[in-house]
Parts: structure tokens; C-alpha cells; sequence
């Protein structure tokens, strides 16, 4: 008895964390696919910190220890390259993913920091992609099941991702070098004749991770959908269906392993003065959101989710025998993952 009281006090402390922190830091992918609508608007969320450490008192620190710059833009189908970027976007999928999704809209909200710390500059980025999608719906023999493609949930892209920004300039939105060549021109020729070259153009747009599979998400169906709209989940009727499967990614646990940030490490040597470059990329996490009962199978390569109206008799609500109230908590872990990994950075 006293365990649970105890589990329910950790789940109370971590479900006011996420009233306060899950409108800071989005998760990297969320989504809901109605097989009926065959249409959704995911939301992909590119983040990154890197630092930029250098000698208390050294020019570098003169330079960049107090700055404190920010480049925010929206991008939309009226912007320049954005056809082109979703062109780019198409090609990968299709051709890594052997998806049959085609991305036929989308909008881009890109923010680049560049905050200084008397010993070190801190550069972090937020990309948040929406794309309009369709075609995730595949033909079915079977007039009571429906076949859902999520093959696509995990593209990455090497190209550039090139959009020409009123008042910023040509700018990529895929490589981290980018920023700093739009905002200090000097620094970003230096750090790219260095051993930091590589971190600074590692693609951004890599959702590699969300492509992790899916028996390592946690599952919970909810026959009625009122209980996973209450617990916080973003639930939404679509398609006529009250019913809803609701796959997670990132609560690491001993069922779903442990989600880990990619980290990196080099040495610079800018203006004559050495410099440590360390990266930090947070861990995946994601929720994908399907009206009705769904099941998935891997076929090959891919993974397909078989859904139907209603579950078989039998059938287990949750998977790892996590409570309901996982959902409501989710977001607010990864947020708290966000500031840990800032608070990093900073170390």
C-alpha cells in the first residue's frame, strides 16, 4: 500500500512539472493517423544544444562571453525554397523509407540561440517541421480492417534544406553551421577548418531514432477515448472513431530500454585560442495517435499497424503494465530531459 501511495506521489510531482514545463519543449514527433482521413499534420521537433567553451579573460570570451543573439523565423509555402525543401523531403522518404506518404504542404518555426556565459557560448536549436501528409492509408482486402503505413516516422536527410528569409538571408535549416555563418561569418569559416567541422554539420532533420521499433513503444488502448483525453494525452476523435490506440516512445523503462542523448565532443582552435565544442542532442520521444484498435506487424522491412473499430475480447489495455496516467506525465518528462540537458551544457 505504501509503494502505490508512493508511486502516486511521484506521478502527482511529475504531472505538475508537466503543466509547467510542456508548453517550453515540444516532444520530437507527435501525430495522429486516422485511416479514414488518410490526411494528418505531424509535428517534428529538430533539437540541439552546442557549446563553445574558451579561457576566462581570452579574446574569444571577450567576444562571445556576453552575447546574446536570436534568429526566429516561419516559414510557409509562400517562402522561398520551401518547395523546393519538401521536393527534398519526398525524394528521402521514398527512396530510404519505400514509403508511399507524400508530404504535400508544410510549415517551418526555426529559432536559433546563441547565448553567452562569460567562459563559453551556448548555441541551441529548435526546428519545428509540420508537415500536411497523406497516402499513409494502404489498401486492404479486408472491408473491416484498415492498413496504416509508419515506415515514415523516421526519415533523416543529409540535404541542406535551403529557404531565403526576408531579413536573414539564405539560410539551411538542416545544418547546424548555418546559424553561425548567417550571424557571425568569421567564426563560421574558422570552426569549419577545424575538428569541430563535423559536429557543426551534422544534419539536424535526422528522426532516425523515431524510426525505433515499434514493440519498444508503449501501448495503451483506451476503448472509450475519454480516458486518455482527460489524462493530458492531446487526444483527438477523428474519423468517426471514439476509440483510440496511443503508442509512446521515451519513458525508458526495463520493457522499453533506455532513450539516451547523443553527445559529442572536439577541439577548435579559433582566433588563435583553443576551444572544447561539445554536442548534445536530447532523446527520442514521440506519440503517435490511431482512432480504433491497432495492432502492428512488421512485413519485410516495414511496419504496418493493422487497425479495426474495436478490440478482441481479451485484449490488454496497456503494455508494461504501465498505469493510465503515463500519458498524462509523458510530456512533462521530456521537458524535464530538455532542461537537464541544458542545465548540461552549461556544466
Amino acid at each position: 500500500m505504501n509503494s502505490f501511495r508512493f508511486i502516486i506521489v511521484i506521478l502527482l510531482i511529475t504531472f505538475t512539472v508537466t503543466s509547467i514545463s510542456s508548453n517550453v519543449y515540444a516532444v520530437q514527433m507527435t501525430t495522429v493517423l486516422s485511416p479514414k482521413q488518410n490526411q494528418a499534420e505531424p509535428l517534428f521537433t529538430a533539437n540541439r544544444f552546442i557549446t563553445i567553451q574558451f579561457p576566462v579573460g581570452s579574446d574569444l570570451a571577450k567576444k562571445y562571453g556576453n552575447i546574446d543573439e536570436t534568429v526566429k523565423f516561419k516559414a510557409n509555402s509562400s517562402t522561398p525554397g520551401m518547395a523546393e525543401l519538401l521536393s527534398d523531403i519526398n525524394k528521402d522518404i521514398r527512396t530510404e523509407k519505400q514509403s508511399p506518404i507524400r508530404i504535400e504542404n508544410g510549415t517551418i518555426d526555426y529559432i536559433g540561440t546563441l547565448k553567452g556565459s562569460g567562459d563559453r557560448m551556448i548555441v541551441s536549436y529548435k526546428i519545428v517541421f509540420t508537415p500536411s501528409i497523406s497516402g499513409y492509408t494502404l489498401p486492404s482486402n479486408n472491408t473491416g480492417t484498415s492498413l496504416v503505413d509508419l515506415d515514415w516516422r523516421g526519415f533523416y536527410t543529409t540535404r541542406p534544406l535551403e529557404l531565403q528569409v526576408p531579413n536573414v538571408g539564405n539560410i539551411s535549416i538542416n545544418y547546424p553551421i548555418s546559424l553561425i555563418q548567417v550571424t557571425h561569418p568569421d567564426l563560421a569559416q574558422q570552426l569549419e577548418s577545424t575538428q569541430a567541422k563535423e559536429i557543426f554539420q551534422t544534419p539536424l532533420f535526422n528522426f532516425q531514432d523515431i524510426g525505433t521499433p515499434m514493440d519498444r513503444w508503449h501501448f495503451l488502448f483506451d476503448p472509450t477515448g475519454s480516458q486518455a483525453s482527460t489524462a493530458g494525452s492531446g487526444f483527438q476523435e477523428l474519423g468517426g472513431a471514439r476509440a483510440v490506440s496511443i503508442y509512446s516512445l521515451g519513458e525508458s523503462s526495463f520493457r522499453e530500454g533506455v532513450m539516451e542523448a547523443k553527445e559529442s565532443d572536439a577541439k577548435a582552435a579559433i582566433s588563435g585560442t583553443n576551444a572544447n565544442v561539445h554536442s548534445t542532442t536530447p532523446p527520442p520521444s514521440g506519440q503517435i495517435q490511431i482512432p480504433g484498435f491497432a495492432t502492428v506487424s512488421k512485413v519485410g522491412n516495414s511496419e504496418i499497424a493493422y487497425v479495426t473499430a474495436n478490440a478482441p475480447e481479451g485484449t490488454a489495455t496497456a503494455t508494461g503494465g504501465f498505469p493510465l496516467q503515463v500519458l498524462g506525465v509523458l510530456a512533462g518528462m521530456m521537458a524535464a530531459v530538455s532542461v537537464f540537458v541544458l542545465w548540461k551544457a552549461r556544466k
